[in-house]
């Protein structure tokens, strides 16, 4: 009987040791395997614009927002209709001002920085 539960015992340890190494070796994997995070928030700015010409939140404000995130390097958009104001996270090493700018302008608003508007 006591040499079945060591044996058994044994097999358990073994077991143990076999699972702690498949999980080391599926999270190194992992790491490998996953793609490298560039550091983005220091590449990250926000843009405060006043846009004119809106006439709505759903078709207007929203329809920007929309058209944005479709961008490369634009992360969040937040255009509302009833202040006249977009808010806009870009990564700089992707997208310019002034292509975010040019952006909006094309779908027919006109487009100030805050800073202009003061």
């Amino acid at each position: 009987m006591i040499k079945k539960s060591k044996a058994v015992l044994l097999i358990c340890f073994g077991f143990g040791i076999l699972l702690i190494n498949f999980e080391v070796r599926a999270q190194s994997q992992e790491k490998q395997n996953s793609p490298k995070m560039e550091n983005t928030e220091a590449k990250t700015e926000v843009l405060q614009l006043t846009v004119e010409g809106m006439s709505c939140q759903e078709g207007c404000a929203n329809g920007i927002d929309n058209m944005l995130r479709q961008q490369d390097g634009i992360i969040k958009s937040k255009t509302m209709f009833d202040s006249s104001s977009s808010e806009i996270h870009y990564d700089k090493s992707k997208i310019s001002e002034k292509q975010v700018i040019a952006l909006i302008e094309k779908r027919g608003f006109k487009v100030k920085t805050k800073e202009d508007s003061k």
